[in-house]
């Protein structure tokens, strides 16, 4: 029989769910938006450097401050969801109080238990909240995610996230190229350098013409030193997203389980 007292406690947790999950869709529509709007364009210069001709493409915008505002959102929001999840499990197993509880995120197994107990968990709880393994990785111990793990110490800095063109452009279809002298050409896999929001796409000494228009794709990164690597912001949210629907259905499932509330 399903307890209508415990699907109240937890309704919080689902709807900040909701609304990261709204927040990372809009976040979506207006990446694409963004891109689809003649923000890029292709130019050749001349690299006194090496006496070569480099052709690129570059943006000719910065992306919007308001990105970062909506994926800043979508980050809270999701991370509310754990915390109210905690909340509610707290107070169906132990009595209701105000006092606030936070998801224990830590560094480990050890410390995940160390946590548990600290603030005063039931221990009928503490193999849900185990499951879900939330520590990095690390030598001692298996499990864990680096990324989630991050994304928890992003979203409780309360700092504004921040976001890079990705690294990488995610396909080129190059036009025709013509030369007629051509004393040497190097037809590049774009890397995007993201202080100067640029790649390039060919380089050469001689006579050369392209003709026809490239085809560019991109995506969108999160910007943290702390991040091993880039990630693509909108996998990442939704992963982030994920894992705190997770955490507040099996807890919530614990406590209709042992029919508290």
């Amino acid at each position: 029989m399903v307890s209508e007292a415990v699907k109240r406690e937890f309704a919080p947790a689902h709807e900040s769910v909701e609304w990261a999950n709204e927040a990372i869709d809009e976040l979506h529509t207006a990446f694409k938006g963004f891109f689809q709007s003649g923000v890029t364009e292709v130019v050749t210069e001349f690299d006194a450097a090496t006496s070569e001709n480099v052709q690129k493409v570059r943006l000719t915008k910065p992306l919007p401050k308001a990105f970062r505002r909506k994926a800043t959102e979508a980050l809270t929001q999701a991370r509310y969801a754990f915390d109210k999840a905690t909340f509610a499990a707290r107070n169906l197993a132990t009595g209701r109080s105000n006092r606030s509880i936070y998801y224990p995120w830590a560094r480990g197994p050890a410390d995940l238990n160390r946590l548990l107990k600290a603030r005063g968990i039931d221990q009928r709880l503490w193999d849900v909240f185990a499951d879900h393994e939330p520590y990095p990785r690390g030598d001692s111990h298996p499990g864990g995610d680096d990324v989630i793990r991050t994304l928890a110490k992003m979203a409780n800095d309360k700092h504004t996230v921040g976001l890079t063109v990705i690294g990488h452009i995610t396909s080129t279809r190059y036009p025709s190229i013509h030369g007629r002298v051509v004393q040497s050409m190097d037809v590049l896999v774009p890397r995007w350098n993201p202080q100067k929001n640029e790649a390039e796409l060919i380089r050469w000494r001689g006579d050369v013409e392209v003709n026809g228009d490239y085809e560019f794709s991109f995506d969108v990164a999160l910007r943290d030193t702390r991040l091993p690597e880039p990630v693509n912001a909108i996998a990442a949210l939704k992963g982030f997203s994920e894992k705190a629907s997770l955490a507040a259905e099996t807890l919530e499932a614990r406590c209709q389980e042992l029919g508290l509330g």
